[in-house]
This record gives C-alpha cells, sequence and structure tokens, in this order.
C-alpha cells in the first residue's frame, strides 16, 4: 500500500489534476498559480521562439494565462491542461503575428543559441559550431509558415504528441504529422544551406 500515495500524487500533477481539483474547489487563483509555476517557462519558451521578439512573446505569454484564468473554471476536460495552454498560446501568438504582420513589422532575429544548449566540456570551437547550428535552425524555422512551425516547436521542442496537438490545433493528428514530415525535409534541407554559406564566408 506504501507507494500508491506517491503513485498517485505524481500523477496528479503530470495531468495537472491537483489544478483541476482546484478548480473544483472554487480556487481558480490557486489553481492558476500552480499553472504558472508548472508550465510559465515552457509556455513563454513557446511564445518567444514563435515570435522571435522578447517584448512581444512577455506580452502574449501574459495573455494565455489571462484567458486561462478567465476560462478555467469551463475548462472542458477533453483535452490534459497543459496541451489546453499550449492551444491558447498558439492561438494568441498566431494573432500577434498577423497584427505586427499588418504593421510592417519584421521580427528580429536572435542568433544566440539557448542557455545550456552547449555541454560543459564543449571547446570553444564546439561552442562555435553549437551556436552556428541554432542560429541556423532558429532562421530556417522562421521561413515556415507559423501554423507549421507552430507544430514543429511543439513535437520537437516541448515534447508533445501529435494527439496532443491535434487537440490543442482542433486538427487531425493525421493531418498534423503530415505537415510536420513534410517540413522536416526542408528544414534539412535550409540547414545544409544555410551551414554551407556560413562554411563559405
Amino acid at each position: 500500500m506504501g507507494p500508491r500515495p506517491l503513485a498517485v500524487a505524481a500523477a496528479s500533477t503530470t495531468d495537472d489534476g491537483d489544478v483541476l481539483a482546484l478548480v473544483d474547489r472554487g480556487d481558480v487563483r490557486g489553481a492558476l498559480a500552480v499553472l504558472m509555476r508548472r508550465h510559465g517557462v515552457p509556455v513563454y519558451r513557446f511564445c518567444r521562439q514563435m515570435l522571435r521578439d522578447e517584448a512581444l512573446a512577455d506580452d502574449v505569454h501574459q495573455q494565455v494565462f489571462v484567458q486561462a484564468f478567465r476560462d478555467l473554471p469551463r475548462f472542458e476536460r477533453r483535452s490534459m491542461v497543459r496541451t489546453w495552454l499550449f492551444g491558447i498560446a498558439r492561438h494568441r501568438c498566431l494573432d500577434a503575428i498577423k497584427v505586427e504582420g499588418r504593421r510592417g513589422r519584421r521580427f528580429p532575429l536572435d542568433d544566440e543559441p539557448a542557455a545550456g544548449e552547449e555541454a560543459p566540456d564543449a571547446s570553444a570551437l564546439d561552442q562555435l559550431a553549437l551556436g552556428q547550428l541554432a542560429g541556423a535552425l532558429e532562421h530556417c524555422l522562421d521561413e515556415l509558415a507559423p501554423a507549421t512551425k507552430s507544430a514543429v516547436l511543439l513535437r520537437y521542442r516541448e515534447g508533445l504528441g501529435f494527439e496532443e496537438i491535434a487537440s490543442a490545433f482542433a486538427e487531425k493528428a493525421g493531418t498534423l504529422q503530415a505537415r510536420v514530415a513534410r517540413a522536416l525535409p526542408l528544414l534539412r534541407r535550409c540547414l545544409e544551406r544555410r551551414l554551407k554559406d556560413g562554411e563559405a564566408a
């Protein structure tokens, strides 16, 4: 009997059952606080990668959790809470891209690799190579359509399965899988081209 409470507690946090329990008790503010602690960083990372603009990502990140606070009592529980949050984040990011595009704004590109991506014992040349690869990948991701880019990021950077992404996007998992599968060769060719151009330079 001993291990069962631990297993239940682990399942509760991984599927956000503790958050839903707080909502059921009417403590929406407490539920939001748990969500922000647990998913705030991944949701911000997704917004930052989609928008490539720190200030705009901050704004959209806040919008996501404001909307979550408003809609949590009506959450229908047809998906995991994490999936639902990323669905909100995707919609808000796509809205922001449309608005900024109408204003003629181009999103700045950040060529620096994310913190912690290099191995701690990597040589300076290895770090340079990783930085070049990370920068090239960011540029190549920007060449994808926003809806495709969001699916690639959620699958490979946030680790969501296609069924999860499908529930967030309100699309079929097979359609998303095919879209991502078509995007991967494009990314590979783009990376090869950019890295080859970098070597030539």
